[in-house]
């Protein structure tokens, strides 16, 4: 196959919509793609983000942006493509808490080290999590329980080992409920079920489940922060509801190979924060649930750290693994 910088204009447009997201001039007068590796499907929050910043980066940068979708084991897989990849700027990995933060602490067969393989290039976005039950199971987080103590209940989440899983599992374990993991690609999926009642329950990016909880469809019960969420004012924080140690939020970064050159991260970090300063991306982010935070590379790395260790804590005292 041709080099995607040397197809024609017109065979790149008719691509699928998840592959191209810019074009601009021809094609093969550009430079060449900058690919960035998503580990979730389209229609996910990690995939909206990549394609909010990937149009303005296609314009600052004056290359094309193509998001490609990687989806398998929770983001491994689309870590494991960008770890390996050359280190000269033309591909980046859209990640999150759990092939950074959470998945070292799962298993000691990960194909790749999230310390050592991968730079921050910068932030996206950070969220806090809502947890959303199915009408009619409960009405408050108190409520949720009780009854979690003396039923069984089943909790989805956007895939093993993922910020969404080792949240509830920490939660079952420390408040005793009887609760049943069950696994889906994305958010999307896991909320449409609970909506239909055939699931009981998940923790969620507020962005996700947000038009569902609008249309009472899913119950909000608690949101992952310190205090209550400007998106959900009247829902408590689970620190608020009696429930300390969960205020954690999930988050998306552009990260890039370990050895990419400075000055090429350092190019990319200043169209992402160009790309920070455009409105169209601004409102995107903020309809996705997500606030912005501008952070360079250092206070990412010191974040991350601080983060993946309390989630080490989760997943000690939860005894998750994930399956080789």
């Amino acid at each position: 196959m041709a080099p995607l910088h040397r197809i024609s204009r017109r065979l790149l447009l008719a691509l699928p919509a998840g592959l191209a997201l810019a074009a601009g001039a021809e094609a093969q007068s550009q430079p060449g793609p900058l690919r960035v590796v998503v580990g979730f499907p389209a229609g996910t929050t990690p995939d909206t983000l990549a394609r909010l910043y990937g149009a303005s980066l296609s314009t600052t940068l004056g290359q094309p942006v193509v998001v490609d979708n990687r989806v398998g084991g929770g983001g491994i897989l689309a870590a494991e493509l960008v770890a390996r990849a050359a280190p000269d700027g033309s591909t980046l990995f859209v990640a999150g808490n759990g092939p950074i933060s959470i998945n070292k602490h799962l298993t000691d067969r990960l194909p790749f080290d999230p310390d050592r393989d991968f730079r921050p290039v910068g932030f996206l976005g950070v969220s806090m999590q809502v947890l959303v039950v199915r009408p009619g199971l409960a009405t408050d987080l108190a409520g949720f329980i009780t009854q979690a103590k003396t039923q069984d209940i089943n909790y989805g989440s956007v895939g093993a080992g993922s910020a969404s899983h080792l949240f509830m599992a920490g939660l079952s374990q420390q408040a005793g409920l009887k609760a049943q993991h069950v696994p889906y690609r994305g958010a999307p999926q896991a909320l449409v079920e609970i909506a239909a009642g055939r699931l009981d329950a998940m923790v969620a990016a507020i962005g996700s489940a947000l038009p569902l909880i609008r249309e009472g469809k899913v119950i909000p019960l608690a949101v992952t922060g310190p205090a209550r969420d400007p998106l959900l004012p009247v829902v408590p924080s689970f620190e608020q509801a009696g429930i300390t140690g969960f205020a954690l939020p999930v988050w998306n970064g552009l990260f890039a190979p370990r050895a990419t050159p400075d000055a090429v991260v350092e190019r990319i970090a200043a169209a992402l924060a160009e790309a920070q300063r455009d409105e169209t991306v601004r409102r995107g982010v903020a309809a996705a649930g997500f606030s912005m935070e501008a952070r360079d590379p250092a206070s990412i790395t010191r974040f991350i750290a601080a983060e993946s260790a309390r989630w080490g804590e989760i997943a000690r005292a939860t005894g998750v693994r994930l399956t080789d």
